[in-house]
This record gives C-alpha cells, structure tokens and sequence, in this order.
C-alpha cells in the first residue's frame, strides 16, 4: 500500500498492511519547512522520508481576525535585536484606539515568544469587538498544489481553530481565566464574535474540499491546566459553555459540506469530557498517548469510543526526549496492541521536536519510534 492508501483504509474502518506511523507535523519533503533549514535534523527527515506515512498540516490565510485583507489595516515592524533573532510588532487602529502585539523569533525555533500580548486589558476586548467584517474566503491553490506536490506520499490536514482557539491565542499565559471569572459576559461576546466570523470560513471549507481531513483545535484552553480546577469547578459546564456550545455546531456546518473527516485535538485526557467531546459527531480523536505514569491510557479511551473513531497517538514527546531505545520500542509495541488490533488507529507522538539543534539522543529515539512503529505495526498485531 502507499502511505495514502494506508492512511484512507484506517479512516474508512478497513485494515490496511500495518499501522500508518508519522511524526504527523513534519513533512519531511517539503524544503521550507523549519526542520528542513537546520542539518541536526537531516537524519531524521531522511528515515521520515522513507519510513513514515506523512501529514501536512495546512492553514488556510485567512486575513486578521477573518475578515477580508485590506478591511483592517495591519501595520508590521520588524528589528533584528541579535543576528539570528528579531521583535515583530503588529498593530490595528480601531475605534476605541490602536490594539498591538509584539513577540521575538528565532531562527533556532518554530516558536514566538510573546512579548506583549493582544489583549491585556478589558478596554482592548471592546477594540477587538469593534473590528470590521468583511467575509472573506481564502484562496486555496496552494493547498491544492500541496495535495499534488504530496501525491501517494501522504495526506493533507487542514487546520482551523475553534472560537476558544482564537480568544485563548489573545491573552498572556493565565490571563485567559482571570478574564473568564472577573468579566465572563464580556468573554462570552468574544467567543460569539469570533464564532460569527468562524461560520463563515467553515462554510467555505465545508464546500472547497473534499475526502480530506479537516482539524480543529482550541479545546485545550477550557481545561486545567489553563481554567484551573480551583476556580472552575464544573469541568463538564465549563468545557460545554466554552467549547461544545460553539464546536458542535461548527462541525455540524461541515458535515452539510462534501464528505470530509473531522479530527478533534484534545490531549487533556480527562475521561468524564470525552462523552461531551463524542457528542460533537467526530471521526478522529488526537493525540492520545501513552507515559510512563499512564501506561493505558491509549487502552483506555479505544473502551469510551469503541470502534467506529480513528485514534491518532502514542507516546508523549516527553518520553521520547528523555527515555532509552528499548524503552521507546517497547511504549511504541504497548500502544499499537492497545489501540490498533481493529484498526482505526494512527501512530503518532504527541508533539515534535521545534528547536535546534536536535540532541543525538531525541534524534534517535523519534528514528526508533517510526522503526518500530513500522516493524510492530504489521497486521495482524500480535
């Protein structure tokens, strides 16, 4: 089977020849990519090029905050503060004064470090309220040139975020959950806003393509660590307020579009939520992943959600980062009996590598982990 075919198979429920086993955020044919500018990562591209069932993780331009490009005016300044490192500050005018965001990059790192965030205060809530709206539908022939460019090699994923992705993404660590106590009416008009504006994009996708798998993220920000359980007591109100509220019928919009596979990302592993997450008619859950300290938890949600939902996962990057060999060829054997003996599993870690240099140590153990991912994967799993 090609990696296309392979990946198809598992979503459709067939069995395919072994498990699909990527690092799932790096195509390593694509020559742009961070990984691909830095040589600590060659050996790995190179044993993901030959061993992996690649993923390219797509995302649409969409104009600032959704609306179409020219209908707010971003300003961009940029300075080098060393030589391999800068400050990027944005700024928006708007009706109650300007709205501005400033973060450091690296060129050792795929991460910003924010700075000073959008909103810091409540005023700067009411200037993002005021923003214009022009609908926009963004352009998409570069997803397609992708799509051919990848041909059998893989899949393409289109990542769109939820409403909570979009406000979680404006404020300081922490900053998000002060704002939800002290003012949630105001919050709630965020989240409403932001939604308004995400329908609209997700008719559009919903239509644009098809048979492809369309990810959506932001979940997380409505769960410990970032609503701490000390102030939000009511997980099960708060993720259903915040997040199913707004997700449900957002995914209910793409499923009136052409047949495409909706995959969820939620790694919080709080098992009374997952009812509510499978409320929102999901095909594919990530990533789930097995630790040290959790060694079934991959077993243990196959029992919530049966067989009928792919399970993108495997080991938590943490593991990879600091455990030996053999322990990583044992976890990657583990997580394979647990979640794929019928299928509809997805090996995966649960995060990659982002700085450079890469230690030869993590290099080899993400080489074992796709080796031995291909090597226990074969069906039947035994």
């Amino acid at each position: 089977m090609t990696s296309k075919e392979r990946i198809y198979t598992v979503l459709r429920g067939g069995i395919p020849d072994r498990v699909p086993v990527s690092l799932y955020k790096i195509n390593p044919f694509e020559n742009n990519s961070f990984w691909a500018k830095h040589k600590s990562f060659e050996k790995l591209l190179l044993k993901a090029k030959e061993l992996q069932d690649t993923f390219h993780l797509y995302r649409p331009q969409t104009g600032f905050f959704f609306s179409a490009p020219g209908s707010i005016d971003l300003k961009v300044e940029e300075q080098h503060d060393t030589t391999i490192s800068k400050i990027i500050k944005l700024t928006v005018e708007t009706n109650y004064g300007p709205l501005t965001r400033t973060a450091r990059t690296t060129d050792m790192s795929a991460h910003q470090w924010v700075q000073k965030p959008w909103i810091e205060r409540e005023k700067d809530i009411h200037k993002f309220l005021s923003l214009p709206y022009i609908p926009y539908q963004p352009d998409l022939s570069d997803f397609y040139s992708i799509q051919k460019e990848l041909g059998d090699k893989g899949v393409i994923v289109i990542c769109l975020p939820n409403p909570l992705g979009v406000a979680g993404f404006l404020f300081a660590p922490g900053d998000f959950s002060k704002f939800a106590l002290e003012n949630p009416k105001l919050i709630m008009q965020l989240l409403e806003k932001i939604y308004e504006r995400l329908c609209d994009l997700y008719k559009f996708i919903a239509f644009s393509v098809s048979n492809t798998i369309i990810r959506i993220r932001g979940a997380e920000y409505a769960t410990p660590p970032n609503l701490p359980i000390e102030y939000f007591h009511d997980i099960k109100k708060t993720f259903s307020e915040f997040v199913l509220r707004f997700d449900k019928p957002l995914i209910e919009i793409l499923k009136r579009g052409n047949f495409n596979y909706i995959c969820y990302h939620w790694h919080d592993g709080i098992d009374e939520l997952i009812p509510l997450v499978l409320k929102m008619d999901i095909n594919i859950l990530e990533p789930i992943c097995n630790s040290f300290d959790l060694p079934n938890r991959i077993l243990k949600v196959r029992k919530f959600v049966g067989d009928s939902i792919t399970i993108m996962g495997g080991i938590l990057a943490e593991e990879i980062q600091f455990r030996s060999r053999e322990e990583i060829r044992n976890m990657v054997k583990e997580c394979i009996i647990q979640g794929a003996r019928r299928g509809r599993f997805i090996l995966i870690p649960s995060d990659i590598p982002e700085s450079a240099p890469i230690s030869y140590e993590e290099e080899q153990n993400y080489i074992e982990f796709l080796q031995s991912g291909v090597e226990f994967g074969k069906y039947p799993i035994r």
